[in-house]
């Protein structure tokens, strides 16, 4: 198996408490409830080729899926030198020290992604990185040295890692599928762009996702609670009309109670 990188995708993380995310809870439950869970970073998409470790191409006959890192740049950085010591053109020093959220030079900066999918530090306004402001460094280096992780063999463990046997088995341990519905970069070689999923716009990435996004999961939940909302609308119109009923059936009763009664009157007239 071969991989090949595909580009940076600002998308979602798991935590493990050095991303200066929001936490999951607040002591009240009231603060920033809809943003806890949503921590979103810079991470790595990347494909995986069916080539045997003879190969050095990587046709499109041979691809097999397209992934998204979860634990961001310096997770995939750190499992390509554990791994692959000698052939990986990306060492963990050449991205150890980029900020991860960390307030400096007047913001609060972090690794981010363009619209066109290269790692760039990005200044932020606010503590958990979702405001962008602008962009204090290209890491053009680092963008370079990532394009040439190419129909790269990751069936190896040339390091001193023996988690997960190989490069490969690591890597997608810790990465989640990457569609062209999410992300124009995670396009299939056979076929897929010519689906219209949703694309990047010219803004940055993060910035449509902070705002909503159009991921498949926000949409789902958009759906689910369009159609509560109608079953919650459908049973206050039942209630109303079950009432509205009830309400005519007991002035039928009390019309048909005073007419007994009217009656009743006229007949005890006409015998006295």
């Amino acid at each position: 198996m071969r991989i090949t990188y595909l580009g940076c995708r600002w998308s979602y993380i798991v935590k493990d408490g050095d991303e200066g995310c929001r936490e999951d809870e607040s002591g009240d439950g009231t603060q920033y409830w809809y943003q806890m869970a949503n921590c979103r970073r810079a991470n790595v998409a990347f494909a995986v080729y069916g080539a045997d470790s003879g190969s050095t191409r990587c046709s499109k006959g041979q691809f097999l899926e397209n992934f998204v890192t979860t634990k961001g740049l310096v997770d995939f950085a750190y499992d390509m030198n554990n791994y692959d010591y000698n052939n990986n053109p990306l060492t963990y020093d050449d991205i150890a020290d980029l900020p991860t959220c960390q307030y400096q030079n007047g913001y609060y900066q972090s690794v981010g992604c363009t619209s066109d999918g290269h790692f760039t530090v990005d200044n932020f306004n606010d503590q958990y990185c979702t405001q962008y402001v602008s962009t204090s460094n290209n890491l053009k280096t680092l963008n370079k040295a990532l394009s040439k992780i190419s129909c790269h063999d990751c069936m190896v463990n040339s390091g001193d890692d023996d988690n997960y046997g190989t490069l490969c088995a690591s890597l997608l341990y810790n990465a989640d599928v990457c569609s062209y519905l999410d992300s124009s970069l995670c396009s299939n070689p056979n076929g897929n762009k010519k689906i219209k999923g949703s694309t990047q716009s010219a803004s940055r990435a993060y910035q449509d996702s902070s705002s909503g996004g159009s991921s498949i999961g926000n949409k789902l939940k958009y759906f689910f609670g369009t159609v509560f909302l109608a079953a919650s609308f459908a049973m206050f119109l039942g209630i109303l009309f079950t009432n509205r009923r009830k309400r005519r059936a007991l002035l039928f009763r009390r019309s048909q109670s005073r007419s007994k009664r009217s009656s009743s009157r006229r007949h005890e007239g006409e015998f006295a």
